[in-house]
This record gives structure tokens, C-alpha cells and sequence, in this order.
């Protein structure tokens, strides 16, 4: 049975520019997700792209954009008033765990882990510590939301202009969390999983892939050799079933379906 969704029509209420690259879009209306899940989003005679929700207060729905292609450059070009065609939310997201919780986020892959730490902090019964890490200042986004909802945030920059210096997965203690989730470039993810699998603590992470149906039918976001879909079954996988799949870390596949390399070896082959 299908789970394609209607569009909804959402209005623009606030477009802000968090850096050269990134803006903040709010939805008028609420689409109902769950932390780490994701929608598509629709410009009319240009396309549509998968975005993650980043938070759901009542009455709005935030995204943030990063301007990477026609679609999102469409996106970044409306103006307050003007709408937006979405539909979802779609696939599995963030499992909701207790104790010392700890959020790594790369550039603009905080957004899905915004939600999730707001629920996490409504719930009482975890420790936040959220890290985020970016290149430079001027890329750093949302800093006073971040350390609103969480315990403790650590912001890191490669070049130390802000926070502190370093690539942000060699400043993190993996020694003190007993639960992990992370979300950002694919190279960070692989870190992340490989030193959770290491140590033995529970991590889910958030995953990019070209998607296109968002229902499980067209195969161009599947995960060999499981045949998982990031779709449906993703975005957010945990660290075990990554450590088995052979795509992870190292191909996408493009618009044809042919396997594109994208990196070194799969997690498995690191840890042996």
C-alpha cells in the first residue's frame, strides 16, 4: 500500500539568511513529523527535493536551505507571502533514548537534530551535549537556539575563528555519552559510526541520498546489500545496520541508478 501524500500548500511567513550559503525558511502550518524525518518540497515548473524539518513549534514548520542547486536556489529567491507545495513527512526518524545523549552536527546537518533535542529536553530524561561544527565564524548557524535547547554546546570551527578549533569529530569525548545521533556531511557520519561501534554506545545517524518518490518505489536511495531505502527506511539508520552496508560512505547512486563513488572504505572494512 502507498503512502504518497497530498501537497499541501504552505505560505512563506519568514525567510532569513543564517550565512552566505543557508537560509531559514518558516512554514505557515504544521506537517505533524517526528524528529529526523523529512518532506518534499515542490517549486512548480523547477522541481523537488527532500528537506529536512528542522522544528515544529505550533502553527510553523522550519526548514533551512542550503542553496546547492536550481531547486533550492528557487527556494532561496521567494519572498515572505509567496508559497510553497509540500508533501510528507516521510521515513523512519530518531529513536528517543535516555541518559547521556550527545549531537553532532556538521554545517547545516543540524537542522533534523534541532527537533530531536527539543523533544529529548521535553521529555526530562536525557543530558544534552550538542555539538556543531562548521569552516569558519560566518557559517556558524543558529548558536542561541542551540544552546537554548540543550545542556551543554560546544561549537567548533576548522579554522578557530569561532568556538572551539578542529574538525568537529576529533573534539568530541566519545567517552562520556551513552547514546549518540549525528547528521551531516557523509565523511563525518562514517567517523562517528566507526568510533560509536568502537566503544560499544548506541548511535543513530542521519543520511543524504538522492530521493525521488519518497514512498520505496523508484530504487535510486536504496542501500546495498541490505536493499534498504533511505526513504522509507532511513533517513536515520543506527550504526550496526551501516556497518554492514556496503554504499554507506562510499557511493550515491545518481539519476541513471549507476553507483557513484563518493569516498574510501565502507565502515566494516575500517573497523577490521
Amino acid at each position: 500500500m502507498s503512502n504518497y501524500q497530498a501537497y499541501k500548500v504552505m505560505r512563506i511567513i519568514e525567510s532569513e539568511r543564517l550565512s552566505e550559503k543557508v537560509k531559514k525558511i518558516v512554514l505557515e502550518g504544521n506537517l505533524g513529523s517526528s524528529p529526523g524525518q523529512y518532506a518534499m518540497i515542490w517549486v512548480p515548473k523547477v522541481g523537488e527535493i527532500p528537506i529536512s524539518i528542522a522544528r515544529e513549534p505550533e502553527g510553523e514548520t522550519w526548514i533551512l536551505v542550503a542553496k546547492v542547486g536550481k531547486v533550492s536556489s528557487a527556494i532561496h529567491s521567494l519572498k515572505v507571502g509567496e508559497e510553497l507545495w509540500v508533501r510528507g513527512p516521510y521515513g523512519r526518524g530518531f529513536s528517543l533514548r535516555n541518559g547521556n545523549c550527545c549531537l553532532i552536527g556538521g554545517g547545516y546537518g543540524i537542522s533534523p537534530l534541532i527537533s530531536l533535542s527539543e523533544r529529548l529536553r521535553e521529555r526530562g530524561n536525557a543530558k544534552i551535549r550538542f555539538y556543531a561544527g562548521f569552516k569558519r565564524k560566518e557559517e556558524v548557524l543558529l548558536e542561541d537556539l542551540l544552546s537554548s535547547i540543550s545542556d551543554e554546546l560546544i561549537i567548533t570551527t576548522e579554522d578557530g575563528s569561532h568556538g572551539l578549533k578542529g574538525r568537529v569529530v576529533e573534539l568530541v569525548d566519545f567517552d562520556w555519552p551513552e547514546a549518540i545521533y549525528s547528521a551531516g556531511p557523509e565523511a563525518m557520519l562514517v567517523e562517528v559510526v566507526r568510533e560509536a561501534l568502537r566503544r560499544g554506545i548506541y548511535a543513530e545517524v542521519s543520511m543524504e541520498r538522492l530521493i525521488r518518490c519518497s514512498i520505496g518505489i523508484c530504487g535510486s536511495c536504496s542501500l546495498d546489500p541490505l536493499g534498504l531505502l533511505v526513504c522509507k527506511d532511513g533517513p536515520v539508520f543506527d550504526a550496526r545496520t551501516l556497518s554492514v552496508s556496503e554504499d554507506f560512505g562510499r557511493y550515491w547512486r545518481g539519476f541513471d541508478g549507476r553507483k557513484l563513488h563518493i569516498g574510501g572504505e565502507s565502515v566494516g572494512m575500517l573497523l577490521r
